[in-house]
């Protein structure tokens, strides 16, 4: 049984998916499996997936329909065998001693999840491993809820104790289900440790998600995350929920303010004034944790055609 499951979901990127195999195949920390996941993709990614499972009997590939990150992601860890999981992103890549840090930081302190920094990617850099100062927070949510060291949403630059993730699945079909994700784990009193090194490399590309044209389902998916996570602080941990509505709400509702005026598109601008309002009502986001501009934006869209 491996120690660690690296779950790569794999969707049309022939272009970088040799250069993400290669950084994982080669980590300095031999005891994984690598299971990939091919989503539908309609490039020569497939191929490129069963070359490198010739020549490495580590990598496991799963096929299936186009279904997005999430299911992917889902059905990756529904057959990971290890004590661990780590995601990478297959436009990535991660430095070569990214699962050997992070997995001695978890080992050697005793602690549930282990994060570390990344490296924004505009071409072929490398990450650089320059230094290795630890941040200790129990339970892990104070690391998602402490405004002076901000600790990024995304799973790909962590390693998580699969027992730790308890029954918590992705979202299916929904945008930026990083952040909800981990809201939900990281509220299960686990212990997190943060490495601050740039382990790794996060590929900016037109196709990412967050530079990519901004939808009206991308508004409603912020709106659903604010919603989904609401309903399970509310249920399941209410004493943390002001902090969160405070520091990390406030977060996704500037996203949102921000995404829309940039479309300066006025259907957009309509649905995302129907949305905050509604969230506004439900007591689901409010004012404070905002910065004085963003609470006159968030002023203007409520009170928008009144």
């Amino acid at each position: 049984m491996p120690e660690i499951s690296v779950i790569v979901p794999v969707y049309n990127v022939e272009k970088y998916l040799s250069q993400c195999l290669d950084s994982v195949i080669n980590q300095t920390f031999r005891d994984i499996e690598i299971i990939c996941i091919n989503d539908g993709s309609t490039d020569n990614s497939g191929k490129i997936l069963e070359k490198y499972a010739q020549k490495d009997a580590r990598i496991k590939i799963i096929t299936q329909k186009n279904q997005g990150l999430s299911v992917a992601r889902n059905n990756g860890m529904a057959q990971a065998a290890g004590k661990y999981i780590s995601f990478v992103d297959s436009d990535d890549f991660i430095h070569l001693a990214f699962l050997e840090t992070l997995y001695q930081a978890i080992i050697q302190n005793n602690y549930d999840i282990a994060g570390c920094d990344f490296q924004k990617i505009h071409s072929t850099e490398v990450p650089v491993f320059k230094s290795m100062k630890l941040k200790k927070y129990i339970p892990a949510l104070d690391a998602l809820l402490n405004k002076k060291n901000f600790i990024h949403f995304s799973v790909w630059n962590k390693l998580y104790k699969k027992s730790a993730l308890k029954d918590i699945k992705f979202i299916k079909n929904l945008y930026y289900e990083d952040w909800v994700f981990n809201c939900c784990v990281f509220a299960q009193n686990s212990s997190f440790i943060w490495v601050d090194a740039k382990l790794y490399g996060y590929r900016i590309s037109n196709h990412s998600i967050m530079r990519s044209q901004f939808t009206e389902k991308k508004l409603q998916d912020y709106a659903k995350g604010i919603e989904i996570v609401a309903d399970y602080f509310q249920k399941n941990h209410p004493q943390y929920w002001h902090k969160v509505k405070e520091l990390r709400i406030s977060g996704i509702v500037k996203m949102m303010m921000k995404s829309t005026i940039s479309s300066k598109d006025s259907n957009l601008h309509k649905q995302a004034q129907l949305l905050l309002k509604k969230l506004y009502q439900q007591d689901l986001i409010g004012y404070t944790g905002l910065s004085f501009n963003n609470k006159m934006k968030l002023f203007k869209f409520l009170c928008l055609g009144e």
